[in-house]
Parts: structure tokens; C-alpha cells; sequence
């Protein structure tokens, strides 16, 4: 079978993954049919949203229809794989069958799939955001896992941001360091109970099912502190406004998590904070990319907010 494969994905793959990226993209047409032969699958269209992985539609032989993903062989991938088998469908998309060989999945089709981005009341889209992290928060991680741990993802953001070459791209987030390690001391593994976290749930990684209403997809599967799943979100959440809009829009947003989550006010802007700074600081050692000066922005506004805020007073025991 001919496979065309759109720009936007072979620029991703080839941009971010270099010649692993594209030896790969010389073995997917492959990869696919052995997909489709593995698990009876008739081929359709790519969905709108696809970046440096392979994400299409797909009849199986038994007429239900499913998501084929297949990635660029990276640890992010089989996480992911590894997350959804140990969710298992709790508050996110159902993983029907894996093949850690060829790096793929076959996903639950979700309709109508409406992005969670798409509902414009900004309460409303934090309030599903919040539920549905309950319900991923209730399931435990099991007792032998390959999953990393938050505290990986900080050590990597942090070479990253000393691997850059340009020290006015890094200084601000380097001198927030000390504080992001402050901070993973006082949720560390000898302080609270660690949970199995999404890492990366926004407003695109949650869609709308027509049978159980707003549910996450696309989880990275990292073990850490609850509070540290709630800076994607929130971070997502600010829009283009002026410095003083978006504090505003991260407190009212941290509000509601707070609530929702039984979560002190605390415990949520040291989560975020931690996260907005190890997610802006990875791939500061490759050229700038195109929400950097997004990024930067908020730089200014998140040490303000959490400015004064005591890490002990975020201990879990004051939830």
C-alpha cells in the first residue's frame, strides 16, 4: 500500500528526532502494514492534530472503530503505552492492544472528539479538567512500573537550560532552579504518597466521548507529587491578555482545582510553578521554538505568584 504522509508530521518527526526521526519515517509505511495485518485493520484518513507521531483512523475487522499511533522509538512513547495498560480506561481512552516492537497502539475511537479547547466558559473547561484528574489520581501506579519520576523530568529541564547557548534564553529560568528543588523536596517520595500522573493534561489532551462525556488521551506517565499534574492545565489556560489578565486568569484558575481537587491554594501554585518551569526549560538547548515568547512572558508572572509561599505550608498534611 501507498502511504502519503502530511508536512506537518514529517516536519516534526525529522525537526525534533533528527536522522532517528528519519529513519523512521522510512520505516512507517512498513511499520503500517504490519499493523494492519497484526490487528486486521483497514486504514483511513490522519487525524488534524498529528505531529511527530503517526496518528490515524482505523476499521478493525469487526467493525469497531480505533486509533492507530505509532511513534518514533523514544522513552515518552512507551510510557504512554505503559500509563494507559495501568489505567485501563479509568478516566481516559481505552488502549485496546499494544506491540512494543513496532512502537504502536491501538486506541479506543472517541466520538465525537471535540477538544475540551473548543467551549469557550473558561470555568467550565477547569472544572472537567479538575474531575477528570480525580478520577485519574484514584488509580494507583503499580508496585513494579518503568515509569520515571517527576524528579527525572526536573534534572532534565535543568541540563537543558544550562546546555543553552544563549544566556538571555536561560538566565531566568536557571535562577528559578533553586527554588523548583526546594520545592520537589518538600512533595518528594519521603514527604507524601506518590501518584501515577497524565503529565500533560490540557485542553487538547481531553475530548469529548458521546457515552462518558469529557475524558483524557495522550498521557506521558510520570510518578510524583497530585499536585504536579495541574501546571499543564493552568499554564494552558492563560490566554494572550496583559500581565495583570493572566495572574489573574492562573488564580482563578487555581481556585477551582483547589477546590475540586481538595488541594490547599498552596499545594497548587508550587505544583505549577514547578511544572511551568521544567516544561519551558526543556529544549532550551535547541533553537527557539514557536511558543517561547509565550513562555518567557509567564516567567515574569509565576515567581510573582508564588512569591512568599513557604514550602512547608504545602505540605500534604494541610490539605
Amino acid at each position: 500500500m501507498t502511504y502519503e504522509f502530511p508536512q506537518r508530521m514529517i516536519n516534526y518527526a525529522t525537526q525534533g528526532w533528527g536522522e532517528r526521526g528519519e529513519a523512521w519515517l522510512k520505516d512507517l509505511p512498513g511499520i503500517l502494514d504490519r499493523c494492519c495485518e497484526k490487528w486486521g485493520l483497514t486504514l483511513g484518513g490522519t487525524t488534524e492534530e498529528i505531529k511527530a507521531n503517526y496518528i490515524g483512523y482505523a476499521t478493525m475487522e469487526s467493525g469497531e472503530e480505533a486509533v492507530l499511533k505509532v511513534g518514533v522509538p523514544h522513552r515518552d512513547f512507551s510510557t504512554e503505552m505503559e500509563a494507559l495498560d495501568i489505567y485501563d480506561g479509568r478516566g481516559i481512552n481505552r488502549l485496546i492492544d499494544r506491540d512494543m516492537d513496532l512502537n504502536a497502539m491501538l486506541l479506543e475511537r472517541i466520538r465525537p472528539g471535540k477538544m475540551l479547547s473548543s467551549i469557550s466558559d473558561k470555568r467550565a473547561q477547569a472544572e472537567a479538567g479538575a474531575t477528570i484528574m480525580v478520577s485519574l489520581h484514584t488509580v494507583p501506579p503499580p508496585v513494579a512500573h518503568t515509569l520515571p519520576h517527576f524528579m527525572e523530568w526536573v534534572e532534565s529541564s535543568h541540563e537543558d537550560a544550562r546546555a543553552c547557548e544563549d544566556p538571555e534564553r536561560s538566565r531566568g529560568y536557571i535562577d528559578q532552579f533553586p527554588r523548583v528543588l526546594e520545592i520537589m523536596a518538600a512533595f518528594g517520595v519521603d514527604a507524601e504518597p506518590q501518584k501515577l500522573l497524565h503529565g500533560d493534561l490540557h485542553h487538547f489532551n481531553i475530548l469529548e466521548d458521546e457515552r462518558r462525556g469529557w475524558i483524557a488521551i495522550d498521557p506521558q506517565g510520570v510518578i510524583g507529587a497530585s499536585c504536579l499534574d495541574i501546571g499543564r492545565f493552568i499554564g494552558n489556560t492563560v490566554g494572550d491578555g496583559s500581565r495583570s489578565e493572566k495572574r489573574v486568569e492562573v488564580i482563578e484558575a487555581r481556585e477551582i482545582f483547589s477546590s475540586i481537587l481538595d488541594e490547599t491554594f498552596e499545594r497548587v501554585c508550587l505544583g505549577a510553578f514547578v511544572d511551568k518551569i521544567v516544561g519551558s526549560s526543556w529544549g532550551l538547548k535547541h533553537p527557539p521554538h514557536e511558543y517561547e515568547a509565550s513562555s518567557q512572558e509567564m516567567l515574569g508572572v509565576w515567581p510573582e505568584i508564588v512569591e512568599g509561599i513557604e514550602c512547608i505550608e504545602a505540605g500534604r498534611e494541610s490539605v
